[in-house]
């Protein structure tokens, strides 16, 4: 990095003399390193506490935007002290930063916009990050871990302190690192010394964020009296009536959220991945339980994701239900891969038995396998199987799978609506 340069164009953009091109150069610079965003928040803090502006927005590495072009003299004065004191104290600051936490591992990782981080690479402090698909590690100065799954947009506050604003998180506190917080739409989570997971999500009008605690203990700072959930609790945190709420369940589901496992490559070239699915109906609950088709080809298994984006495909309450998976060019297939739901834990939905068909115009289908699934053993350990079903080789642009029997649940009543068909995720190969 040429730091003269760089404080060149801080100096222009404090007096407001940057043309569309420095400011171009300087956007660039803030989004290729991360010490040149550290020197730009350095002189903005100092060039702040000099001219005494207080509530002054500082401009972002997105956009920068330029001050008026009449400065104040004491303006000057303070750009020129500001960038002057950086330039003398920048080694110091530089050599003894507070450590941050690091990128320690990756799954199947896609990171959106044009970040590119890689593993042992110190995270940006202050800085949205979006991870789009995936698994990813931060590992803490204090030993901390925590795990992320995509789609998840997140953003590293403090040293010891994380914000998720969407997405999955599972956190682990060793001795050392208790107080790790994580700070969410709907409040704030203190570990106390603790394993637990959290899904950010929305009902459509407010945040709904779901946490379960897998050893230890945990504060929730979000609700009044800061109370304090252990090993086995499971609870929806809600807006109500302009306060957070606690709730064991939501809509009669009990609350859940499986640890984080990290995805299991397939076999082959998965030609269903990210292609479009239509259904003629799927599950809607309140609080975000909404279980549309395309969930089905999204990559993401074992019945996770978040309220307002969960990972799996529901049929309507009573319907065994079906689907149709465009793979948008006609092309040879031989084998599909299914992955069972439970709906969660609830256990009160799955797919028993299924028929498949195959479609080069979606109007003529023709039958290639048919099979039954196991139900999910929510008792097990470790990600849901994947089940294969083979067939001569065929050449297709749809592929139809029409559930013929689905799962219910063991105890509830024959009159109650709550079950029908689902899966979680189709694969599908050309061998």
């Amino acid at each position: 990095m040429n730091s003269d340069r760089l404080d060149q164009l801080i100096q222009g953009l404090l007096d407001g003399t940057l043309d569309n091109a420095s400011k171009e150069e300087f956007n660039i610079r803030l989004m290729e390193s991360m010490e040149a965003r550290d020197r730009y928040r350095r002189a903005m803090a100092i060039h702040s506490a000099l001219t005494r502006r207080g509530t002054t927005a500082v401009p972002g590495a997105e956009n920068v935007v330029a001050f008026p072009a009449k400065a104040s003299r004491m303006r000057r004065l303070a750009t020129a002290a500001a960038v002057a004191i950086l330039g003398g104290a920048s080694a110091f600051y530089f050599h003894h930063a507070s450590p941050r936490a690091t990128l320690a591992t990756t799954a199947d990782v896609v990171w959106g916009g044009s970040i590119h981080l890689a593993a042992n690479e110190s995270l940006p402090v202050g800085m949205p990050l979006e991870l789009l698909r995936g698994v990813a590690e931060l590992s803490y100065p204090s030993g901390a871990q925590v795990t992320l799954e995509g789609p998840c947009r997140f953003q590293l506050d403090k040293p010891e302190a994380l914000s998720v604003l969407h997405g999955r998180a599972s956190v682990h506190a060793p001795p050392g690192a208790q107080g790790f917080r994580v700070d969410t739409p709907g409040g704030r989570f203190v570990d106390l010394g603790t394993r637990f997971g959290l899904a950010v999500g929305s009902d459509g009008a407010s945040p709904v964020i779901l946490t379960e605690v897998y050893e230890g203990e945990v504060r929730v700072d979000a609700v009044a009296g800061k109370p304090r959930l252990v090993r086995g609790d499971a609870r929806a945190l809600l807006r109500d009536g302009g306060g957070s709420q606690l709730f064991a369940s939501l809509d009669a589901e009990p609350v859940s959220v499986p640890k984080i496992v990290s995805p299991s490559a397939a076999a082959g070239v998965n030609l269903a991945l990210g292609k479009p699915v239509t259904s003629p109906g799927y599950c809607i609950r309140p609080h975000g339980s909404v279980f549309p088709p395309e969930n089905l080809t999204d990559g993401r298994t074992d019945d996770t994701g978040v309220p307002g984006d969960w990972s799996f495909w529901l049929a309507p309450n009573g319907e065994n239900g079906e689907f149709t998976v465009d793979l948008e060019n006609v092309q040879p297939i031989a084998r599909i891969s299914l992955q069972n739901t439970a709906n969660r834990r609830i256990d009160d939905r799955g797919t028993a038995s299924f028929e498949a068909f195959v479609s080069t115009d979606n109007v003529t289908f023709t039958p290639v396998v048919a099979g039954d699934l196991p139900r999910i053993d929510v008792h097990a350990p470790g990600p849901f199987p994947f089940h294969d079903f083979t067939f001569a080789a065929v050449t297709a642009r749809y592929v139809k799978v029409v559930v013929t029997d689905h799962y219910r649940h063991a105890t509830r009543p024959a009159s109650d609506p709550s079950h029908g068909g689902g899966l979680n995720e189709i694969r599908i190969f050309s061998e």
